[in-house]
């Protein structure tokens, strides 16, 4: 009987996660509680690896790279591994390929390479998901929130921080705290302003503090940073909690992010131009509390122009953001 992977397999080596490019952290799998010779792994960035050892490569067709998975023929210093390398945010559909993989060859002692082949033919529709494109617009207000959480939040409060990131969740504001919360608009236009679409977008429940952080990007192919420049960062701050890195990718999944991005037109690459951030108080412009819509209006949207509000420094706006979740 094969033991495992279970999470708490990936958990273990997700702690152990190699510091260097190129490097893995592995530990055997059990076969009724003994060691064997497949090992599971990971790498610098959290990919699952089940690692199968092997004199030869695929004398057959070997299996196609799909949407979060790639097969590989891997050299390590013990020798030749058949090498299934899956994107984190797939932990929960790879570890069962895992198990049934490691069934075949360790069990019944079928030819890795021939059994991976069949086993992920078999599995292969769940591996190739109907995914809409990520729309430019999405991409834009997903960078901005992402330079929020790696520049101000997780230098304040750690791998926490992903906690608090709540525009996945299409809540009120993109991220909220205890005590403050903080709305993000990112634009492509030239000048500050920002389209608000809801009534109580720049409202918030009494007691709490509301900063609007607006980010201005150009899009540009040759752009220097992108979505994945973002994730990478990210994740490398929050590497030494496993559930932060579990929260965080699977939040980016929720919002359409796919690792095939990476390879893909679609994904826009950007220059940062500047970002200022505000207190959303008495002098920011918006619409009073008081303001009700008519009868048989539904909603409204509103632009506001924030070029002569006064913007917070960097230093204040992170002592703000510590104080209110001390």
């Amino acid at each position: 009987m094969i033991d495992g992977p279970s999470p708490q397999h990936w958990a273990n080596l997700r702690i152990r996660r190699p510091l260097s490019e190129g490097a893995l952290a592995t530990e055997p799998l059990l076969s009724d509680g003994n060691a064997t010779p497949v090992l599971l792994g990971m790498d610098q960035a959290g990919h699952l690896h089940l690692l199968i050892p092997i004199i030869g490569g695929c004398t057959g067709a070997k299996p196609p790279d799909l949407n979060g998975l790639k097969v590989r023929h891997r050299y390590l210093e013990n020798g030749q591994y058949l090498d299934l390398d899956a994107h984190p945010a797939h932990e929960r559909v790879f570890t069962p390929v895992c198990k049934e993989v490691a069934e075949a060859v360790i069990v019944h002692t079928r030819e890795p390479w021939a059994a991976v082949t069949a086993i992920i033919r078999a599995w292969q529709s769940a591996w190739k998901p109907l995914r809409a494109e990520m729309e430019g617009s999405v991409q834009v207000g997903l960078f901005g929130e992402l330079w929020v959480l790696e520049t101000l939040m997780i230098p304040c409060l750690g791998p926490n921080a992903v906690l608090q990131w709540s525009g996945p969740e299409s809540e009120r504001h993109d991220f909220v705290g205890a005590n403050l919360h903080i709305e993000v608009k990112t634009t492509r236009k030239s000048r500050h302003e920002h389209e608000i679409s809801r009534l109580d977008q720049l409202s918030v429940p009494a007691g709490r503090q509301l900063l609007l952080v607006s980010v201005l990007v150009e899009a540009s192919v040759g752009g220097d940073q992108t979505l994945a420049t973002r994730l990478d960062a990210i994740t490398d701050q929050i590497r030494a909690d496993s559930y932060a890195v579990d929260n965080f990718l699977t939040k980016l999944a929720n919002l359409g992010w796919s690792e095939e991005m990476r390879r893909s037109g679609q994904l826009m690459r950007f220059f940062l131009r500047e970002a200022f951030v505000y207190v959303v108080d008495d002098e920011f412009p918006r619409l009073p509390e008081s303001f009700a819509l008519p009868a048989g209006v539904v909603g409204v949207k509103y632009v506001v122009d924030l070029a002569n509000l006064a913007s917070l420094g960097v230093d204040e706006t992170k002592a703000m953001i510590r104080s209110a979740n001390q």
